[in-house]
This record gives structure tokens, sequence and C-alpha cells, in this order.
């Protein structure tokens, strides 16, 4: 046991029972919002997939909020055993660049990160270690574990190309209107970022809550002018349906 542990006995983030490791959750808190489903295809247009790993509310409501506003940062380590169910469509289905939502740089200021990388990034790096096998020692010693990957599978390449605007409006608080047309001006390709390499790529959007898909859909819309092969969205919790 580390010395954090030590101090603050890891606990599921819902009920306060004792676990494990930080970010585990009781079977119970797991089991009642667990629920992993496709958006019905009907309902997507620039996307060509997109997933959903629980129902938007008990335990995984209240860690989303708690790192989204409450500026719990360590909160986020609760998604993984959510995630650790995506793992096997991460096997049939493997990205080559794994894209997520940004938060708008007035956003990024006041909490001091993006909610989205901190649910997805580590998820993403360690997943990607089931193709270290052709890797070297060299390479396996290297800090920026990418850096094999690009060397080796090209999978699984964490790709922060994108901007948002600052809309000064909580999505959460806008009607479906409203919400779709602020969306389409908000988001854009970051400069710094080649768009020539998410050509006949494979791509997995990432975030945290899918409300009216009008987000994952504006973004998707954006990088279809740069001709990826395919586009699929994953996202935490979604209560919509």
């Amino acid at each position: 046991m580390n010395l954090f542990d030590f101090l603050f006995p890891p606990v599921c983030p819902h009920c306060g029972t004792h676990v494990q490791q930080q970010g585990d959750w009781c079977d119970a808190c797991i089991e009642e919002v667990l629920h992993v489903r496709q958006v019905p295809p009907k309902l997507l247009s620039s996307l060509d997939s997109a997933w959903i790993l629980a129902d938007y509310r008990g335990g995984i409501k209240s860690m989303i909020y708690d790192v989204k506003f409450n500026e719990k940062k360590e909160q986020s380590k609760g998604a993984a055993p959510f995630l650790a169910s995506y793992n096997l469509r991460m096997h049939e289905y493997k990205p080559h660049y794994v894209i997520p939502i940004p938060s708008s740089a007035e956003k990024k200021k006041v909490r001091g990160y993006n909610q989205v990388d901190l649910f997805f990034y580590h998820w993403v790096v360690s997943f990607s270690k089931y193709d270290y096998d052709d890797c070297t020692i060299e390479d396996k010693a290297e800090k920026d574990l990418n850096d094999c990957l690009d060397k080796k599978s090209g999978y699984y390449k964490w790709f922060d190309c994108l901007y948002k605007m600052d809309t000064h409006k909580e999505m959460w608080a806008l009607s479906n209107t409203e919400r779709h047309s602020t969306i389409d001006t908000a988001f854009m390709w970051n400069e710094s970022y080649d768009s020539t390499l998410i050509r006949d790529k494979r791509i997995l959007l990432v975030d945290d809550i899918y409300t009216t898909g009008a987000t994952l859909e504006s973004v998707a819309r954006i990088l279809r002018k740069y001709n990826p092969k395919y586009i699929e969205a994953l996202t935490l919790a979604s209560g919509s349906f």
C-alpha cells in the first residue's frame, strides 16, 4: 500500500464502501449504472458509430460532476472500470487516433484541465501497451509511450488536434436548438497539427456525456473534411435514451 492509499483508503466513489484500489467501484454501484450500448444508427449523420458505457445517474453522474465543477481531479480514476467494458471493442476496432473533445481555453484556465483528458488519456496510453510486443527494450524505456506506437503499430495515438472557442454558455443549460446553433461554430481544427495525418485513418472521438449528440456530430463534420476512414465516438454516460 502506498502512502496516499494509507492516508486516504480507497473507497467506492458513490457509496464509500472500501475497495481494493483507487478508482474501483463496489459491485452494486457499478452494476446499477453500467449500461453499454450503441446509439441507434438513425440518429447519426457524420459519425459512423457511437457507444455509451453507462446511464447518466447515480454514482457516475456524481463523479463526472465532481470532476467538472468541484475540482476533484482524483475522482476521474472512477472512469476506469467503465472504460474496461469497452476494451474488447478496442481489439475489434483499433483506432489510429483518439481525439478528445476539447474545452475552451477560458474553461481550462478556470478548471486547470480538460475533464475529458482526465477520464480517457491514461486509459488510451495503457491500452496501447497491447501492441508493444514488437517494441525493443529501448523503445519500451522511452518516457512517451506513444513514441513506440508511432514507430511500430500506428494505433492509439492521443491526438489533441481540436480547438474550442469560448461560448460563454454551459451546454447543459441550452435547448436543443440553441445547443446545435452554438456548437456549430464552437469547434475548429488546430492549425498546429497536420490534418493530413488522419486521412484514411480510423478515429475514436471521446467525451464524457452524450446528450443530444450535437457536440460529437459537429466535431465529426470538421474531421470529415480531412477524409478519415471511419469515425467512432465513445462517451462515459448518457441519459438521452
